[in-house]
């Protein structure tokens, strides 16, 4: 079985329809890393049948508790404001029973542009030359794999990389081509000043700049 992981903060009820397919008795299951932000969006999760995780903490904490709550031998971990492609569960397995111990998806932006399409770009090229997939492109691994590298750390961003990093001693990483279809909302006040605030705190995380000054860095 796979269980589907997702953390919510503040997002609208609305969202929980997309993820009904991820709730498929014996095939999938839905799990909710939820902040608390929004009592009605994870009443509107529980409605299709997914399993709030309730909790406060860090997002890395957060979806490690969630991803401990978990059934399925394999673990998928989805942003709310991600799409994945159809047949996602079905290209997992394929990879997983291809040899991989974990992997991605490749990216893409809604409202695509110029400056969309060369970020999601870039993504893909990083995610292909350095096995360094990040979470808005849909991570997905084997259960072992998440329990010996020691899964999500508690860390309010960069919660992804530090656990990539770790997949890379455990064997071999699939990056798919199908892609994932993600929000650009974090880019609309200019795609230019949030890649270079990305790039700093990806910066500051490998110089080993504290996890609360890299959160401040990033909600800047």
């Amino acid at each position: 079985m796979i269980s589907v992981i997702v953390p919510i903060r503040d997002e609208e009820p609305l969202v929980a329809e997309r993820f009904r397919r991820f709730v498929v008795l014996g095939e999938c299951e839905l799990l909710i890393a939820d902040a608390g932000g929004n009592p009605e969006t994870a009443r509107a999760f529980e409605s299709i049948g997914a399993q709030v995780v309730s909790s406060e903490g860090t997002r890395g904490a957060r979806l490690d508790r969630a991803a401990r709550r978990a059934g399925g031998d394999v673990l998928f971990f989805l942003h709310a404001d991600s799409r994945p492609p159809d047949g996602a569960l079905g290209l997992i397995r394929e990879a997983l029973a291809g040899g991989a111990m974990a992997g991605a998806f490749s990216l893409a932006y809604e409202d695509p542009a110029p400056a969309l399409d060369w970020i999601a770009w870039w993504a893909n090229v990083r995610s292909r030359l350095f096995k360094l997939p990040f979470g808005d492109q849909g991570l997905f691994c084997r259960r072992e794999t998440y329990e010996r590298s020691g899964g999500f750390r508690d860390l309010p961003v960069c919660d992804d990389v530090n656990m990539v990093r770790r997949w890379k001693r455990l064997g071999r990483r699939a990056v798919l081509r199908e892609k994932t279809l993600t929000s650009a909302r974090r880019y609309r006040a200019g795609a230019f000043s949030r890649v270079l605030r990305n790039w700093r705190v990806l910066a500051g995380y490998y110089a080993g700049v504290s996890p609360a000054r890299l959160e401040r860095w990033y909600n800047r």
